[in-house]
């Protein structure tokens, strides 16, 4: 495929390069178009895997193959553009995201049997039992512990119903779009996948396994208990009250009391709570229990370890007349006895004042060794389930391990004083967190290269530049820029706030200010409840950043920071963020290199007709003219819809500008290399070119003894848009060409562009800014062009830079653009 890809470049470069440009120009808007994509993708995964937003891990899959998708288009429409520079970068890209699916691979679920086990089996198969009933199971095979006859309806049983009725795809449908925070999303997503199965059929494999079940633990009409098992329930994370169980249920009533318990896996709050957690759907796949209803006289749960009224270590109690689920779900208040943590447990009666709803006195001290012997067995403190029947005799219904309270989750926010008001509220955030430092103006990048530690960086937008010292900030303060640029994601991996607004008005250097990237807000000085807030932030379990920290640097970690570096290579490339970066500044590049002096595929362009002494001819790439520009060779600035081009000629052609009316602009250079003069001064030889479509301009502008290029996107998309400028060369000695490019770097390093030089060139750019900012600075360059045109000629020292620059900026601000 590649050869003959290289092939065809080969043939369009030397038969038809018109038809190269235009393919080049296609596939890089068509690259533009899916980096914009990609980066919107990365944030959205930056904040899962972060735990900055909660989400289904199926969303970060689904997420993570659109990038894929995305990065792969940028990577082959780059090797479009240049085959012979770019050829293994896809081969680079196919290895990173080999390593990403791998890294995100999910389970398959088992759907072969048992799908039925005895209580006794359960204790030794979690991964089939679930957590409750294989406790119980354990429990059960333990001397002495009265636990009733039960079975099992295996996890392995769940996932065989979803596959029997066809069901997998549509609740992965539906995972793909759960998101925690929105509860009327998730409201509606759980309501229809609780719908698929309640109108699914129970397997005949099951549900003849379920009614021998049934049979074999109770007599004739006797009513059963049908209860949740998850897998992951009743572990390190309890699931407590969050999936449901069916009481009193008729025996010819099983199998729907088994789908309603299924049902019950897709529930609002068990959703939001197993996303928490960091666990996956098919980690959560429901097994169910099937117990004799107990006729209960008292119920309860007993937690092994529990204060005592004074505070010392205890068992408690906790109890209430006939079933227990009313405590459970809290709708009940229960009575409370305090037992000793003894191997013979003693009931404290001073702190036990009522004991009404509870059994008798031999029954809690039963109780008590009971837990004791569960807490040994188990190997730490255990929540404990009973019941009493009216015959006096006890059961254990269920055990888990004690889920203790952690200190840190008991330590709420501290509130904002009465008089703290923001000096500026509702900014974009495009990294949560918060820092306090002082503020630090760095608009170009000699002040940037400056940045002090601790500060909070002012910036005109969120240049990759600013990237090489993201260690020393402490805040960032925007006035352009998103959540999408490169600079905000490796701030949100460093953990360094971000807000975007134009507030620079409202700040002074060295200011002390708080940026809160979460509330969108700056405040004047250190506000020490909003960097608490910051720093406990929201209670994010560990599991949901441990489940992306394979992934997380193979698709979101962003290594190319600096296009001079070396290791900036398709080799260089460690994540899928790599490539994006890669692609986008190459094709950049290959855009700014696109046209060499002698216009080859420039045959069709027509010849600007201008006032100004300029030899210019134009292709239009789609868009660039309007539709009455007629057929002729030639087409007025009148004639041109590209809206680059026409802010750049709106300075380009500044009535303040005075232009020699005899000498044409033109290549000299090249000129006097022609011998004889036998080429007439519009020769396309000597000319400056110009590519144009509705919002992309390349122009090359050869001006005497010295020539400009510039590249530019100026559209709607801020991601996409940029300006790339090249100035060189010149007429007069190689001093005054430095000192007139010395004057260029101040004035474009004022207006935000970064800049770099060499010999007697210089290079700027700037990139992601709204279009009406790209517009004016096009404008400000055109102006530029012009009034540089001759400089060199009249500058001969450093103070007169000085003064140039100041004009300069001052008529440039004058005019109304």
């Amino acid at each position: 495929m590649y050869l003959k890809q290289l092939f065809r470049h080969w043939t369009y470069q030397v038969f038809a390069p018109g038809t190269l440009l235009r393919r080049k120009y296609e596939a890089f808007k068509s690259l533009l178009a899916h980096d914009a994509v990609a980066l919107e993708l990365i944030a959205d995964l930056e904040e899962m895997f972060y735990g900055k937003r909660l989400a289904d891990r199926q969303r970060a899959v689904w997420m993570t193959n659109r990038l894929s998708a995305a990065v792969a288009t940028m990577a082959g429409q780059l090797v479009e553009m240049n085959p012979t520079r770019y050829m293994d970068l896809p081969e680079y890209f196919r290895k990173i995201d080999f390593y990403v699916r791998m890294a995100l691979e999910l389970e398959q679920p088992e759907v072969g049997p048992p799908y039925i086990l005895s209580l006794e089996e359960a204790g030794a198969l979690p991964r089939l039992a679930g957590g409750k009933a294989s406790n119980l199971g354990r429990a059960k095979s333990l001397e002495g512990i009265p636990v009733p006859p039960g079975f099992v309806v295996t996890a392995n049983a769940f996932n065989y119903f979803i596959d029997f009725n066809g069901l997998g795809e549509e609740i992965e449908k539906r995972l793909r779009q759960m998101v925690v925070g929105d509860r009327d999303l998730l409201a509606r997503l759980t309501a229809e996948m609780q719908e698929l199965i309640l109108a699914a059929e129970v397997p005949e494999e099951i549900a003849r396994g379920i009614r021998f079940g049934v049979s074999e633990i109770i007599d004739g009409d006797d009513l059963i208990a049908v209860r949740s098992s998850a897998l992951a329930e009743d572990g390190e994370i309890s699931f407590a009250g969050q999936y449901a169980s069916e009481l009193n249920v008729q025996p010819n009533d099983v199998l729907e009391a088994y789908k309603r318990v299924l049902a019950g896996k897709y529930c609002p709050r068990a959703v939001a709570y197993r996303i928490s957690n960091g666990l996956t759907d098919s980690e959560t796949a429901m097994a169910v229990l099937v117990i004799p209803m107990v006729d209960a006289d008292t119920a309860g749960v007993l937690y092994s370890r529990d204060p005592d009224c004074r505070g010392g270590e205890a068992m408690g109690v906790y109890g209430v007349h006939g079933l227990g689920h009313g405590l459970v779900d809290g709708s009940t208040s229960p009575d409370k006895a305090v037992l000793t943590r003894h191997e013979t447990p003693r009931l404290d009666t001073s702190c036990t004042p009522d004991a009404g709803g509870l059994p008798s006195e031999a029954s809690l001290v039963r109780l008590g060794r009971l837990a004791m012997r569960l807490e040994e067995a188990f190997g730490r403190p255990q929540d404990i389930e009973w019941a009493e029947d009216v015959t006096g005799e006890l059961y254990i219904l269920q055990t888990r391990p004690l889920q203790e309270e952690r200190e840190e989750a008991q330590a709420g926010h501290a509130p904002l004083p009465v008089s703290t008001r923001p000096i500026a509220e509702g900014l974009e955030r495009a990294s949560t967190g918060a820092g306090c430092g002082t503020v630090y103006f760095a608009s170009t990048g000699e002040r940037i290269a400056q940045i002090p530690e601790g500060a909070v960086v002012v910036t005109p937008s969120l240049k990759p530049s600013l990237l090489t010292f993201i260690g020393r900030m402490n805040g960032v303060i925007s006035a352009t820029g998103s959540r999408a640029s490169h600079f905000a994601s490796v701030a949100r991996e460093s953990g360094v706030p971000v807000v975007v607004g134009d507030i620079k008005a409202r700040l002074e250097p060295g200011q002390l200010v708080t940026v809160d990237g979460t509330g969108g807000a700056v405040y004047d000085g250190c506000v020490e409840a909003i960097m608490t807030r910051a720093r406990e932030g929201r209670q994010v379990s560990e599991r949901v950043i441990a489940q992306y920290a394979k992934v997380a640097p193979l698709t979101v970690r962003l290594n190319l920071t600096d296009p001079q570096d070396e290791d900036f290579t398709p080799m260089g490339c460690k994540s899928l963020h790599d490539v994006v970066r890669f692609c986008h500044e190459k094709s950049v590049n290959e855009m700014f290199a696109v046209m060499d002096k002698k216009g080859r595929g420039m045959h069709s362009a027509k010849r600007l007709e201008t006032s100004l002494p300029l030899v210019m001819y134009v292709l239009d790439l789609g868009g660039g003219f309007f539709a009455n520009a007629g057929e002729g060779k030639t087409v007025s600035p009148q004639d041109i819809k590209c809206g680059p081009m026409w802010a750049l000629w709106y300075g380009l052609s500044d009535e303040r500008v005075q232009w020699p009316s005899r000498l044409t602009a033109m290549d000299w250079e090249e000129f006097d290399k022609v011998s004889g003069g036998i080429f007439s001064f519009d020769s396309k030889l000597l000319a400056s070119y110009g590519l144009i479509s509705t919002d992309y301009l390349h122009l090359m502008v050869r001006f005497g003894y010295h020539f400009s290029v510039v590249d530019a996107i100026c559209g709607p998309e801020q991601g996409a848009n940029y300006i790339n400028f090249r100035f060189k060369g010149g007429g007069a000695g190689f001093d005054q060409r430095l000192l007139r490019l010395e004057f260029i770097r101040r004035v474009l390093d004022r207006y935000g562009f970064e800049t770099a030089t060499r010999g007697d060139m210089i290079d700027a750019k700037c990139a992601r800014l709204p279009e009406n900012d790209i517009r004016r600075l096009l404008m400000r360059l055109g102006y530029l062009m012009a009034v540089t045109r001759l400089m060199d000629m009249r500058l001969d020292s450093e103070e007169q830079v000085d003064a140039e620059v100041e004009r300069f900026i001052g008529d440039a601000e004058s005019r109304d653009g």
